[in-house]
């Protein structure tokens, strides 16, 4: 009898023990009670069923090995039939259970079985975020599906490909895109399959972006797995949205912006006629994520709002995690807080609630926020340093070099003065980020700086024109820059672009674009203009409690009082003062010195 519970597992049912054993009720009692009473087994009665377990491994593997090979087949199909029958109003709850036992077996019919209960218990551990479970299932399933039929490359290929995705959200997206999906690829390719193979280069990219974040989008890994999907995708079919808005995302961030967004449109605009919620969900947030021009605004926050109110239903929760970030970002830009914080807040219970790395991460850096916004800039620095510790731990490099050469990472650096060595590597982290350049203006290294503004804004063909598709923040980034280092061509060009945007500038630059528009405004001598600016710049800081940049803004109005308006010196020293009481308390060193500065001018 103990052979038989070994061939069933450590723990059993005791209604599946007996029905295999088929030994008379008082003989099967006494032999339990036997075994209890000599520790072999424990009884672990649960409400509506009585179980017992193995007390030690050990046993049930030593009873297992002495069964001989035909024993233990035989045994395994009679388990496996048992469960069928006791569990058949429940067949998904003990799938993995009856893979297992049909898996034993030398019988097609009972390896067919073992393959479709493997799949079953796979996908119900996915449902319930249980990946590495899910990965052991399908690897074991993969085994099965090639003895029972080594000749069926298409069901080996879907295998895979729900192995390929199950290990990106498990953490370990390099095997998936390296290993797993390369295999689905040739196979979908040798059996013609368009459809697998265009779903195996997406998920490809999935993988690649999983690991590397969005700098994986300038591989030349993402460039041939879009050219694939390109290839492979049927017109006018879901694939072919797939695979327009892949190879978008991949022009975007190698300087074809215009050709990026006009594929990643097409996408979004072929997911929502075909009517494929997962493929809509997907392209909506990588159009809100790229196509980032001023001329977009608006087009953006239709779109942000078209997908907050858009069905979920066979949505994979990953993508809806995603897409809610790019749903606040949109709202925050347009000024919308308090709404978008909800979006965020949501993002971070489904963080924590599905365990994928990548969403974890962003929830980290989504509390960045509140410390940052609320003047804690040395505890958001933590926050993000953190965010970077726990990328490397978790095996993506990559992702934690990406949060070090944010700007989220180098305002408060450069709010609180850090070290010169510390500017370095953050320059060296933004290699050709336009935030690079921020850094390189404390370092007072303007030669440079006015190389890259010439590049980058002054000879950028159709700047400003509605052809122009470079993203609104990197402008605003170049602003801010040009305005340090008195780079009035550029700023002059800037401006003019920037000018009547509604985006604000905060959840990306974390600063407010109407300041940098007064700034601009201010260096061009046109100090009406740039008082308006800052004027619209403190309304938004103070709607959304941003303390740096509202001591920020006052201190430049306190600036441009002093300079252009001698009649309300008094109003000046009034945000003058109020800028250096919030300087010293968040310790925002060089603005307190430059106050101060001002401070003392007019004592002497």
């Amino acid at each position: 009898m103990l052979s038989i519970a070994a061939v069933i597992g450590r723990e059993f049912p005791m209604d599946t023990l007996k029905g295999v054993s088929g030994i008379e009720e008082e003989i099967f009692v006494n032999n339990l009670k036997e075994a209890v009473q000599l520790s072999i087994l424990e009884e672990r009665s649960q409400v509506g069923s009585i179980r017992y377990r193995f007390t030690h491994a050990f046993f049930r593997q030593t009873l297992y090995e002495e069964l001989i090979a035909p024993q233990r087949l035989q045994l395994h199909q009679q388990v496996a039939r048992s469960l069928e029958t006791q569990y058949e109003k429940r067949l998904e709850e003990h799938a993995a259970e009856l893979a297992e036992h049909f898996s034993q077996s030398t019988d097609p019919a009972d390896l067919k079985k073992a393959v479709e209960y493997g799949e079953l218990a796979a996908k119900r551990s996915i449902n319930v975020y249980a990946y590495g479970e899910s990965i052991r299932l399908l690897e074991q399933t993969l085994k099965v599906q090639k003895v029972l039929d080594p000749d069926d490359k298409a069901k080996y290929c879907d295998l895979l490909l729900v192995l390929g995705e199950t290990l990106t959200l498990a953490g370990d997206p390099r095997r998936a895109y390296e290993i797993v999906l390369p295999e689905a690829f040739s196979l979908a390719v040798a059996i013609n399959d368009h459809t697998r193979a265009s779903h195996a280069c997406r998920s490809a990219i999935d993988a690649l972006m999983s690991y590397q974040a969005g700098v994986a989008l300038a591989t030349a890994e993402a460039a041939e797995w879009a050219e694939r999907a390109d290839h492979y995708a049927d017109p006018n079919s879901i694939d072919r949205a797939w695979a327009d808005m892949c190879l978008g995302l991949v022009k975007c961030v190698t300087e074809k912006q215009k050709e990026g967004v006009r594929l990643i449109t097409q996408a979004v605009n072929l997911a929502r006629r075909l009517n494929d919620l997962q493929a809509f969900w997907e392209s909506g947030y990588s159009f809100l994520w790229h196509v980032q021009a001023p001329q977009h605004a608006e087009e953006r926050l239709r779109l942000a709002e078209e997908l907050a109110e858009k069905s979920r239903a066979g949505v994979k929760v990953t993508t809806i995690g995603m897409a809610l970030l790019f749903i606040a970002m949109t709202l925050m830009e347009a000024g919308q807080c308090e709404r978008a914080k909800t979006f965020l807040k949501e993002l971070q219970e489904i963080a924590e609630r599905t365990g994928w790395v990548n969403l974890l991460l962003l929830s980290v850096v989504v509390d960045y926020y509140k410390p940052f916004m609320d003047g804690h800039l040395e505890e958001a620095l933590s926050l993000i340093q953190h965010t970077q510790d726990r990328a490397r731990i978790l095996g993506l490099p990559s992702v934690a070099d990406l949060l070090a050469g944010t700007v989220a990472s180098l305002r408060p650096r450069l709010y609180l003065a850090h070290t010169d060595d510390e500017l370095r590597t953050a320059i060296d982290l933004m290699l050709d980020h336009p935030a690079e350049l921020l850094p390189l203006a404390y370092l007072g290294r303007n030669n440079e700086i006015n190389d890259a503004l010439e590049k980058q804004v002054v000879n950028r063909p159709g700047l400003g024109t509605t052809e122009d598709e470079l993203p609104a923040w990197k402008d605003i980034l170049y602003l801010e820059t040009a305005v340090m280092v008195k780079n009035r061509q550029a700023v002059e060009l800037l401006m003019q672009r920037l000018c009547g945007t509604s985006i604000c500038g905060m959840m990306k630059n974390f600063t407010c674009t109407s300041r940098h528009l007064g700034d601009g405004a201010a260096l061009l001598g046109r100090p009406d203009q740039a008082r308006k600016h800052y004027q619209v710049a403190l309304e938004l800081a103070n709607k959304l409690k941003f303390r740096p940049e509202i001591a920020l803004i006052r201190l430049q109005i306190a600036e441009l009082l002093l300079e252009h308006y001698p009649d309300e010196k008094r109003e000046a020293l009034e945000h003058l003062d109020f800028s250096i009481r919030e300087f010293r308390e968040m310790k925002m060193q060089p603005s307190l010195e430059k106050a101060l500065r001002h401070k003392d001018i007019l004592k002497a």
